[in-house]
C-alpha cells in the first residue's frame, strides 16, 4: 500500500528491504538522496524489524520511505514505531535528509500518515515526540495539525485526535 501526496509517494518497506536498508543497499529499484538513510531511519527500521521477528501483525503502521514522486528518489522517511496500543494510541516519526529539508516535504509526508491512520477505526490518538531544543520538528508537528501536549523537560510530546483531524 503506497500513500501519495501531491509530491510524494510514502512506500512502506517489505521485511527483506529493512535488512537490505540496514546493510546500505537500496533496494525496490530507488535512488537514495545524500545523506539516507539518516540515524533515525536505521533506529526505526530496527524497531521494525524487531517487530517483524516477534510476530506483531503491524498491518500499514510501519515504515515508510518518503519518495520525492518526480524523481524516483528517496528523501528520507516517516512511520509508526508500532500499531496502536490497546487505547487507540500509536506514535509516528519522520525525517528528511538536509538537502531537501525547506520545502515542506517532512510536512506534506507527516500528514499522509496521520489522514491515513486517523481514518483507522483501532486509532484514537497519535503521538510525536521532539527534543526541546529541534525548532524545526517542533514547526513541522506544528504544521502537520498536532498539538504540544506535554513539555517533559527535555522533550515536547505532540498529539492528534481523531475527534480533532
Amino acid at each position: 500500500m503506497i500513500l501519495t501526496t501531491p509530491r510524494l509517494h510514502l512506500r512502506p518497506l517489505a521485511p527483506a528491504e529493512m535488512q537490505a536498508l540496514l546493510e546500505g543497499v537500496p533496494a525496490g529499484g530507488l535512488r537514495w538522496a545524500e545523506g539516507y538513510p539518516l540515524d533515525g531511519t536505521l533506529v526505526v527500521v530496527a524497531m521494525q524489524e524487531d517487530l517483524i521477528r516477534r510476530g506483531v501483525d503491524r498491518g500499514g503502521f510501519c515504515h515508510y520511505q518518503v519518495v520525492l514522486a518526480e524523481h524516483d528518489l528517496v528523501i528520507g522517511d516517516v512511520g509508526f514505531h508500532a500499531p496502536p496500543d490497546e487505547l487507540g494510541e500509536v506514535s509516528v516519526g519522520f525525517g528528511i535528509v538536509p538537502a531537501a529539508r525547506g520545502r515542506g516535504f517532512a510536512v506534506e509526508a507527516l500528514r499522509g500518515v496521520l489522514e491515513w491512520a486517523l481514518r483507522r477505526p483501532e486509532v484514537r490518538v497519535v503521538h510525536a515526540d521532539t527534543d526541546l531544543v529541534n525548532l524545526a520538528s517542533q514547526r513541522v508537528l506544528a504544521a502537520a495539525g498536532m498539538r504540544l501536549a506535554a513539555d517533559e523537560g527535555d522533550r515536547k510530546v505532540y498529539e492528534i485526535h481523531r475527534d480533532a483531524a
